[in-house]
């Protein structure tokens, strides 16, 4: 099969996914403003210079059609629904099914009209349409989304590299001394709503009563010297580490590393960092957002609090810090959850499943219902 991609380039996601179809034998192509090598992929560059944004994103447009229209692909699949979205659904190309990531579907489309309109028209043009979570997808038919259309389909966790088996250094390379308590964080720097400052401020005042605790930075993207300036001004200068971003092959020596893993956004849809801190084991701290909700129940194999609230955040820390049989009893619970839901292989074979059925209109599996079907719309 011959696959184009709108998606962002030099991402995480944008490459595990399209690289696992590479693997095996399809065609693939990614059309992107962000270009970069991909193993095994055709990156086509679809930046234009400009004066002013709206002239730019037309020109690039022109590029998207004719690059589409040379490569003749079996379907196109559009991550992202700002910008790409809109390219997706001007392209005209069908099949065109669409994959949401989170802000835009609960930010974007409601900063303001333009905006909005976008957003509809590409929800309500796509073939089909997938998201990490029912929260995200019943966001998207608030759009104008058909919910015949629209299924859950995990990033997904590859069960042979995130295991609570797996063996550290982290904590030697870090200087921690082995039984000193570790809080891990590993949201951006990009945006304030993933409430870095929050995580800041929670930890300074546990280490007032716990001096050994330390807590690990690694956010994927953004800047970080504003938080490494937070923490040191809070006093965390030895206890905190920056370590700016992490390959992800190495991604998991730091989550068996540490004691608590700590997400807590106001805004996200499903964090692929929280499915695979649970496939390690660990104890987990989340927001009380509905896309959360769907993988951490409270109490019962995580802890919740509000996004905003750092003596909850404090108490939370400290409940999972002092009791190592509650963090285990979670960590197990969670490491079983996930297994069961988020396997990467499982999701990627659906993924297929759902392009032969939009390219050689062959019958979805029974496990994979839209969220009509399921009744969730």
């Amino acid at each position: 099969m011959r696959i184009a991609y709108l998606s962002i380039g030099r991402h995480l996601h944008t490459e595990r996914w399209i690289q696992y179809f590479a693997r095996h034998g399809h065609e693939c192509h990614l059309l992107t403003v962000q270009p970069g090598p991909i193993e095994g992929v055709q990156v086509h560059d679809i930046r234009t210079s400009a004066p002013g944004k709206p002239l730019r994103y037309w020109l690039s447009l022109r590029k998207v059609r004719s690059i589409l229209k040379g490569l003749k692909p079996d379907l196109l699949h559009t991550h992202f629904l700002t910008g790409y979205g809109y390219w997706g659904h001007f392209s005209r190309f069908l099949p065109n099914i669409l994959t949401v990531w989170g802000d835009d579907v609960y930010l974007t489309p409601h900063e303001n009209a333009l905006k909005g309109w976008l957003a509809r028209r590409a929800l309500r043009s796509a073939s089909a349409l997938t998201g990490d979570s029912v929260d995200i997808l019943q966001h998207c038919i608030a759009l104008g989304a058909a919910p015949e259309k629209c299924y859950e389909i995990q990033w997904g966790v590859d069960f042979s590299v995130f295991s609570s088996e797996r063996v550290s250094r982290v904590r030697e390379e870090l200087g921690i001394p082995g039984k000193a308590p570790v809080v891990f964080s590993p949201r951006s720097f990009t945006q304030a709503y993933y409430n870095i400052d929050l995580i800041v401020d929670a930890v300074a005042s546990l280490q007032k009563e716990r001096p050994t605790v330390h807590v690990i930075f690694a956010g994927y993207e953004g800047d970080q010297s504003p938080f490494r300036a937070l923490a040191e001004r809070a006093g965390l200068t030895r206890q905190a580490h920056f370590v700016g971003r992490i390959p992800h092959e190495d991604f998991a020596d730091y989550l068996v590393a540490s004691d608590v893993f700590v997400s807590v956004p106001s805004v996200d849809a499903t964090a692929v960092s929280l499915l695979e801190a649970m496939a390690c084991g660990c104890a987990i701290v989340v927001s009380s957002l509905a896309s959360s909700l769907e993988w951490i129940r409270a109490g019962e194999n995580g802890l919740v609090v509000p996004p905003r609230d750092e003596g909850a955040l404090v108490g939370a820390l400290r409940k999972l810090l002092d009791d190592a049989a509650l963090r285990a009893r979670f960590g197990k619970l969670c490491a079983k959850e996930v297994r069961q839901r988020a396997d990467h292989e499982l999701n990627m074979q659906w993924m297929l499943r759902l392009y032969e059925h939009y390219t050689k209109d062959r019958p979805l599996p029974p496990e994979l219902r839209s969220i009509e079907e399921r009744g969730l719309s």
